[in-house]
């Protein structure tokens, strides 16, 4: 059964996919091609553009979309529980953000051909921002997940970017490491690297939102 959920999530997101896929590789070649400012000034620009809108485009319709079009119904009377539907809308929106910034990745890195930056360093960076971006949709997933509308999924979305954006310019200003530690946008480097702590210390965090996230999602409406 949950392989079925994981298809019709597929087949479902797939528009999702090719659009955020189709825009990327377009945007990355015209940018590379023209090279009116360096290479690494277009991965940084193309990296962080993906980092805010890829996030958005899965996040619009991913459980909104069932309950504005009162496909919920349906839905839970299949028999699984409800947290194994939950995840599999959230494997797939994983899989389909993590896939789009690694063609994104080996398509600067391509057009690049270590011109100007070394072997993979243009990779690096877009895929911790594919990261930061894959942290802030988990994010967004334990506010959004009981939403009705598309509206209140972007609203949903930009909360968690300016709320975790406020958090990270104070941690910094502050010099608080342990908040600054906790925010997504601390995978987001261009000159330095990532050190395995900041990447650790998301991972309660994340553990946290996913459990809230699937136990509300769980109490959606208990009468359906």
């Amino acid at each position: 059964m949950f392989h079925m959920l994981l298809w019709k999530e597929w087949k479902e997101n797939l528009w999702k996919l090719c659009f955020c896929s189709a825009a990327s590789i377009a945007f990355t070649a015209m940018l590379f091609r023209i090279r009116i400012t360096p290479d690494l000034a277009n991965c940084v620009a193309i990296s962080i553009i993906q980092m805010f809108a890829v996030p958005i485009v899965y996040a619009l319709d991913i459980f909104s979309g069932e309950m504005s079009n009162r496909t919920i119904h349906l839905i839970f009377k299949i028999p699984v529980r409800r947290r194994t539907i939950f995840f599999s809308k959230y494997l797939i929106s994983v899989a389909g953000i993590g896939l789009i910034f690694i063609v994104t990745g080996l398509l600067m890195e391509s057009l690049a051909d270590g011109r100007e930056a070394p072997t993979f360093f243009l990779l690096k960076i877009n895929s911790f921002c594919g990261i930061a971006a894959l942290v802030l949709f988990t994010w967004f997933c334990a506010f959004g997940c009981q939403t009705t509308s598309e509206a209140a999924s972007l609203v949903a979305m930009f909360a968690v970017f300016i709320g975790w954006a406020i958090v990270f310019f104070w941690a910094v200003v502050c010099e608080v490491a342990w908040a600054r530690y906790l925010a997504p946008y601390s995978l987001v480097q261009i000159y330095g690297t990532v050190s395995a702590w900041t990447i650790l210390c998301q991972i309660p965090g994340l553990a946290l939102v996913l459990y809230i996230a699937c136990d509300r999602y769980a109490d959606i409406r208990r009468y359906l």
